[in-house]
């Protein structure tokens, strides 16, 4: 054997060698198609578990139907009263009380601007595991029919 083929090994151990170089190399910097790649990937994971969730959770659309239909009624009778109010308080004659119906239709106000964002929460906490379900079912729809 020669110094050279002694100091080098076959030459399987310098690609074995060319390899380990490049793939260090290779790991040292985040590409754009790794990064895209890997976004794809974040993506898919995160309809999968939606889709779980969704299965899992299917029970329980009773119980979300009869809490959001609850507090919509309760907003609702909220969002009348406070029409109501405001309406009697700008038609009230001067010394008729005006300024008693001035402040409960404000506070009345004050409870439903409170309220709005719980309702919206509730309503999205009831629609969307649906519709997310059906967006999902109809994007995957629609790529299997891509594909083929």
């Amino acid at each position: 054997m020669s110094f050279w083929s002694r100091l080098w090994g076959s030459e399987k151990a310098l690609e074995k060698g060319a390899d380990a170089l490049i793939k260090t190399g290779d790991a040292l910097f985040y590409t754009a198609e790794e990064k895209a790649q890997d976004s794809a990937q974040r993506s898919e994971q995160l309809r999968e578990f939606l889709l779980q969730w969704i299965k899992s959770t299917s029970g329980q659309n009773i119980a979300r139907r009869l809490i959001a239909l609850s507090f919509t009624g309760v907003y609702l009778l909220l969002l009348l009263v406070v029409a109501v109010l405001s309406v009697r308080a700008a038609l009230a004659d001067p010394g008729q009380g005006e300024t008693a119906l001035a402040t409960a239709a404000t506070a009345a106000e004050a409870v439903l601007a409170k309220a709005t964002y719980p309702q919206g929460l509730i309503m999205v906490f009831y629609f969307a595991p649906s519709k997310i379900g059906e967006a999902i079912a109809t994007f995957k729809g629609r790529g299997r029919a891509d594909k083929t």
